[in-house]
């Protein structure tokens, strides 16, 4: 995990002065901002950082993509097929990262730190739950699609909703539609929402609550969080947040990793497994 959180830690130096550099306005979200928050670096056993920008700096900074420093690189459905996620990734592109629930026949990436859109959402309960419902209806297809089926047994009627969505569906119509499907919130909004991320509904939260961003230690450097931290993470976990989850709830929360190499640029990766697959000529 050591390895893991350097590398993430890296990856954040560099999407913070990208940030500052080109006055783009971010937070750190979810376990990220707890871990900011509770233990002033990593939740231990944590094992990504989540990342959300106001819609409008979220757009600037996919078009500023190839400004991005060497080593580096933004992923994102929009400028590159197969990209299995309606969100985006910042790839360290000198690591290979691959999780297991995703085949390793055919996606593969570096360490990443996920961003998202905080789009704006209603107010109103049924339009916001219509959301949500268009949203997870397009990411258990995608999840469908992307998932490596032979991981596990399923049961008949998985299987067969497993080979119904691939062969009605493919990725990258999905991941387009979901990115359509956030963005049809009302154009004046007090509410925030990440809709693609783990919460659901609890991730619908006041914009004012997100407020200035301001700066919170983090592993020996400083990055951006939400201007009132306790209302936040309330949203998110209760009024227990201060409190460490079960051992269960610990493991329940990690990415299952397939293959993981620190020092194996993905793209190497990639020329190794299509050449063992006797898909190149080597």
């Amino acid at each position: 995990m050591q390895q893991l959180h350097e590398k993430l830690t890296n990856a954040m130096d560099v999407f913070h002065s990208f940030c500052t550099e080109h006055g783009l306005t971010y937070y750190l979200l979810g376990g990220s901002m707890l871990g900011a928050y509770r233990h002033q670096g990593f939740i231990p056993w944590d094992d990504d950082v989540d990342i959300g920008m106001p819609r409008a700096d979220y757009e600037r900074f996919l078009a500023l993509k190839d400004k991005m420093r060497k080593g580096y690189v933004v992923r994102n459905h929009r400028f590159e097929a197969g990209v299995p996620y309606a969100f985006t990734h910042l790839e360290d592109m000198n690591t290979t990262y691959i999780e297991r629930r995703r085949s390793k026949d055919s996606y593969a990436g570096g360490v990443y730190l996920e961003i998202f859109p905080l789009d704006t959402v209603p107010k109103s309960g049924w339009k916001q739950k219509w959301m949500s419902f268009r949203v997870r209806y397009y990411k258990r297809i995608l999840y469908g699609l992307i998932l490596d089926y032979g991981q596990k047994k399923r049961t008949f009627m998985k299987a067969c909703t497993i080979r119904f969505i691939r062969a009605f569906f493919r990725v990258d119509k999905v991941t387009r539609r979901l990115d359509f499907c956030i963005q049809k919130g009302p154009k004046e909004s007090s509410m925030y929402g990440n809709l693609l991320g783990h919460w659901g509904r609890k991730e619908n939260i006041k914009k004012e609550i997100f407020g200035t961003p301001v700066l919170y230690p983090f592993e020996g450097r400083r990055y951006y969080g939400a201007e009132q931290p306790e209302r936040y993470l309330t949203c998110l976990y209760g009024d227990s947040y201060m409190t460490p989850p079960s051992e269960e709830e610990k493991e329940a929360g990690k990415h299952p990793v397939a293959f993981a190499d620190y020092s194996l640029p993905y793209k190497e990766y990639e020329k190794i497994r299509d050449c063992n697959k006797g898909d190149k000529l080597c």
